[in-house]
């Protein structure tokens, strides 16, 4: 079991591996991978302007619309629409051209790669209740709006602010809005190894 509790104010602000743009680097897995070698990166960025996506082979990514109204994908023989918490997956090698429809937006992205990770669900939870965070072989909570409590077996309660991020692996947790809820998102994904994924486990 372990916990990484990935503080907003210590990612780090990168290029675009295409220059396009920057990118708040979150977390990148293992310790000592690259951009161009990674089971798991997860990252954060805006997007000002009409531009390609960088392409990133051999990896699926689970996107997320955090700020802004609309995104449209364009993979050339479709488009997707990608509107506010609704998390969207795609094969990143793809690298379709990004358009914010209504202004500037900013995305939340997990890629994992398919020789290593296979991307098994993703939600957005919000309100007052308790929501249960069962174990898995990875899971990553993302803290969209608001403030929350994450109550968890091993390392008792963490305190995520705003767009703070939590890695979990065979962790149980329980997360609570410390708002009340009225206007906290907290984005939840799990992924499951490839081996157990491709073995039925």
């Amino acid at each position: 079991m372990a916990i990484e509790h990935l503080a907003r104010t210590a990612y780090a602000t990168l290029p675009w591996k295409n220059g396009r743009g920057e990118t708040d680097e979150i977390y990148l897995s293992p310790q000592g991978g690259s951009r161009e070698d990674f089971e798991v990166r997860i990252s954060s960025a805006p997007i000002l302007e009409d531009g390609a996506f960088s392409s990133f082979p051999g990896a699926e990514r689970v996107i997320t619309l955090i700020e802004g109204e609309e995104l449209e994908l364009d993979f050339g023989q479709s488009k997707h629409r990608l509107l506010p918490f609704a998390p969207f997956r795609f094969d990143t090698g793809l690298a379709p051209v990004g358009r914010p429809v209504k202004g500037p937006v900013r995305v939340f992205n997990v890629m994992a790669s398919r020789r290593h990770w296979h991307h098994v669900g993703q939600q957005v939870l919000a309100g007052s209740d308790s929501h249960a965070v069962p174990p898995g072989d990875l899971v990553v909570i993302f803290a969209i709006s608001g403030s929350w409590n994450l109550d968890t077996t091993t390392r008792g309660a963490l305190r995520l602010a705003e767009r703070d991020t939590v890695v979990l692996r065979q962790e149980a947790a329980a997360l609570l809005a410390s708002d009340g809820g009225r206007k906290a998102r907290a984005l939840v994904l799990r992924l499951r190894s490839a081996i157990a994924f491709e073995e039925g486990l």
